[in-house]
């Protein structure tokens, strides 16, 4: 039985949230387009000014890794562009990977 890989992508926006809200748009087409990702959604905390977690869903393992490279790289034409909007080296944003386990 395949089951999907949820993966987590966490980090903090303190740099022009308006132009992050916009960019977060092109994110979204690059996951679902490029990457075959399925459900993204994204998530702003709401005790927690600035901090944003986004939720999609991949096939497999090696896609989520593949996704956890490349947008930790400053040269990747689209996520490279978050660097300039949070509050740690891009290289350093949370990333997670979640089997769903059912009761």
């Amino acid at each position: 039985m395949k089951q999907n890989v949820s993966v987590f992508i966490e980090y903090k926006v303190v740099n022009r949230p308006e132009q992050y809200e916009i960019l977060m748009q092109e994110i979204s087409k690059e996951l679902l387009t490029a990457y075959d990702a399925s459900h993204h959604r994204w998530f702003q905390a709401v005790d927690q000014p600035g901090l944003y977690v986004e939720w999609l869903e991949v096939g497999n393992k090696a896609t989520y890794e593949r996704i956890k490279s490349e947008r930790r790289d400053r040269d990747h034409p689209v996520f490279g562009q978050l660097a300039a909007h949070i509050h740690k080296p891009l290289e350093t944003i949370n990333c997670w990977a979640f089997n769903e386990k059912r009761l």
